[in-house]
């Protein structure tokens, strides 16, 4: 089934001023920050300006990398000494001190150094042009830093040694630069689960019920804001992966609300049926709807990661919203795109490069999307940790050639990085009208492993799923998308399997109304006796990507529009490319601090 739910993500706290976006880098051994890292950037002159605050008196390393090492790494290294500011533009080719790069495209702003820190400004363009230089992209970045205890005497810095290194994730170019300030009636909703064991389990789901305030379940507020509430306790920002809040009809008040418990074993009927969570802080003059007659209550959902199976650590974190009765101009609502999360979802092991798709029909948008179509601003991609690139397309019908022609991508993330997950805003707000096509495309690097992946809601399995931001919001809409039909892989079956084998697999893809589970143990036996070499996964990567599809509309009262035995579409189009002023595209103004994403899963 799907289910539509609010993941939390933890964006940095600005600082303010002129750099609104910050991060803190590294920490000294008592949890104080000594690598402060912040930056602004600019859309129109597309620059990016960085400022780092490192506590040493030495020189201070910061760059680009590829993958979050150093080999490939675009960087800078610079100091403050009595004769003057310095920076250099390097390039590291080898796991040695990087050569000064040939073209200085960094360029220095200002910096000093006072109380023992070390100061620097320095900008530069997104696409220098330079083969030596890392572009910045809507991409996950990966940042490096380093720092050494003295300045160079020779202009060359010293070897920083083993730990005054290190490298982050970052979304460089996600955020608005300017936030609308909070309403002047604004109220704040903590929601805490208490003092939790997490379970010894690689990854768990923990739920807890709660009562919305009567002034929220009397009548309709809107959302403005939300911050997640980490617990103190040690080591939870490591096992809490994300928090997902749902909005539910009705709940038990003697059985459902309280400390909580697993959500996959005990969850009660009432609890099952619970729908469409949602918070964001949104740009000016567009909030999210909360409560309201007939929305009376709450669950949070703790995402734990627990790879060492620990059975010691206590957890009461949560959320906290900020919440207001001020109407807003435009209303948002969130669309969740992608492939539905089941075993009907597999990718192979030993494979590079593998995609697979999740289409949103346009029977759907057809028969849901107001006559003008929707405004998408901003998005969140989502897979596990084989994902390493999701792209968001959008496809329109054309007339003049009977065909779809491909427009620009609403998002793309080719660098995708699991363990940072952040919700971004679009540097300009797309269009989406009734009969357009929207394809989540999803990249999988499976080389390391030896079974077949499945789609599920553990971290070791798979997901390829959007959730786009939107106005005006649609009643009873929340997700869209497909899942390979069976007889996608009927060639794939009879030209690698035995009859018996065949049979065996063709009564699993059909086994719907068997627990997930039996599905995925059956398929899993069965495929395992293959070697899986590149023709096997060619093969496979065909059937999943041309073959048949089901196509699903889904709405919250749980009936669903389906499409079966659908084909990809067709995109034979020659047009020119619709320019960004032709799809209707808007520049958003406004900002956001943190944000909560529905997500189905």
């Amino acid at each position: 089934m799907w289910r539509v739910s609010v993941f939390a993500i933890l964006l940095p706290l600005a600082f303010g001023g002129q750099f609104p976006f910050s991060a803190t880098l590294a920490k000294d051994s008592s949890g104080l920050p000594i690598y402060e890292l912040q930056w602004s950037f600019d859309v129109v002159q597309q620059t990016i300006t960085f400022n780092v605050l490192v506590n040493t008196t030495g020189w201070v390393g910061f760059g680009l990398s590829r993958d979050g090492g150093m080999i490939g790494s675009d960087v800078v290294t610079g100091w403050v000494n009595s004769t003057g500011v310095y920076l250099q533009d390097r390039f590291a080719d080898a796991q040695v001190l990087p050569p000064i790069d040939e073209h200085q495209d960094w360029l220095l702003l200002s910096g000093n150094e006072a109380n023992g820190w070390t100061n620097l400004t320095f900008t530069r363009k997104w696409v220098t042009g330079d083969s030596r230089d890392r572009d910045v992209l809507a991409n996950t970045a990966r940042v490096v830093f380093s720092w050494g205890v003295l300045d160079p005497v020779t202009m060359v810095p010293q070897y920083h040694g083993p730990t005054s290194r290190g490298s982050l994730s970052l979304n460089l170019l996600g955020g608005l630069v300017n936030k609308p300030p909070l309403p002047a009636d604004a109220r704040n909703l903590t929601l805490t689960i208490k003092n939790v064991t997490v379970p010894a389990l690689s990854t768990a789901y923990w739920c807890a019920g709660y009562k919305l305030p009567v002034d929220v379940f009397s009548q309709k507020r809107y959302i403005v804001q939300y911050s997640p509430v980490i617990a103190s306790t040690a080591n939870n920002t490591m096992h809490v992966h994300h928090i997902l809040l749902y909005l539910c009809t009705s709940l038990n008040e003697t059985t459902d609300l309280g400390a909580g418990f697993d959500c996959d074993r005990n969850a009660t009927p009432a609890l099952q049926s619970c729908f469409t969570g949602q918070t964001f802080t949104y740009p000016e003059g567009i909030s999210l709807g909360l409560g309201g007659p007939g929305q009376q209550y709450l669950m949070l959902q703790m995402h734990y990661d627990n790879p060492r199976l620990e059975t010691n650590i206590i957890d009461s974190s949560g959320l906290n919203l900020i919440y207001t009765s001020t109407v807003p101009q435009n209303e948002a609502g969130i669309l969740n795109l992608g492939l539905l999360t089941s075993p009907l979802l597999m990718i192979p092991p030993k494979a590079s490069a593998f995609t697979v798709r999740g289409i949103c029909m346009p029977n759907c948008s057809s028969s849901y999307f107001p006559p003008t179509g929707i405004t998408i601003f901003a998005n969140l991609l989502h897979s596990h940790l084989a994902g390493v690139g999701i792209t968001l397309r959008h496809m329109r019908w054309n007339k003049t050639c009977g065909a779809y022609q491909e427009l620009p991508p609403i998002d793309q993330n080719l660098q995708y990085d699991f363990n940072f997950q952040q919700f971004t805003t679009l540097p300009y707000s797309v269009t989406v009208l009734p009969g357009d096509l929207l394809e989540v495309d999803c990249i999988y690097n499976t080389a390391s492993r030896n079974n077949l992946s499945f789609g599920g809601e553990a971290t070791t399995d798979e997901m390829c799923l959007s959730f786009v931001t939107y106005y005006p919001r649609i009643d009873n809409f929340v997700a869209c998308g497909s899942v390979p039909h069976p007889f996608a892989y009927a060639d794939f079956v009879s030209n690698y399997f035995s009859q018996q084998n065949a049979i065996t697999l063709n009564s699993l893809f059909t086994s719907f109304t068997k627990p997930d589970r039996i599905v995925r143990d059956g398929l899993s036996r069965t495929y395992g006796s293959l070697q899986w070499n590149q023709a096997q996964i060619s093969s496979f990567q065909q059937a999943t990507s041309d073959g048949y599809l089901i196509g699903f509309c889904f709405k919250t009262d749980g009936v669903t529009l389906t499409q079966d035995l659908l084909t990809p579409p067709s995109l034979t189009c020659t047009a020119q490319p619709v320019t960004a002023a032709a799809l209707g595209v808007q520049w958003m103004k406004g900002g956001m601090l943190l944000m909560l994403l529905l997500a189905f899963v």
